[in-house]
């Protein structure tokens, strides 16, 4: 699966399935554990601009930022931090966005 694609047909208006939804679940819990991995590796890259806009986020935001939001809007938290605050604190700790 190439959560990207699926993020992508989001932010033309193309709904996701309950189970796209779990599959990019298991991505963005993935991504989150081989965090380290991709940031020495250099695989951390910004979502084109007109992805970001779709899903009112800063222009240059990474993927992983805007497959939390995509998570989120389809499953918001009960209790706690949305994936995309659990993300941008993340990424915040790492020196990656301006707080």
């Amino acid at each position: 699966m190439n959560y990207q694609l699926l993020i992508e047909s989001y932010s033309f208006g193309t709904p996701l399935s309950q189970q796209e939804i779990y599959l990019l679940n298991i991505e963005l819990d993935t991504q989150i554990i081989n965090l380290e991995i991709s940031l020495n590796n250099a695989f951390l890259t910004s979502a084109p601009n007109y992805i970001c806009k779709s899903l009112n986020l800063r222009k240059g935001s990474y993927w992983i930022t805007c497959l939390a939001e995509v998570i989120d809007k389809y499953n918001p938290p009960k209790f706690g931090k949305t994936n995309g605050a659990k993300v941008y604190d993340l990424l915040l700790k790492k020196g990656l966005v301006i707080g």
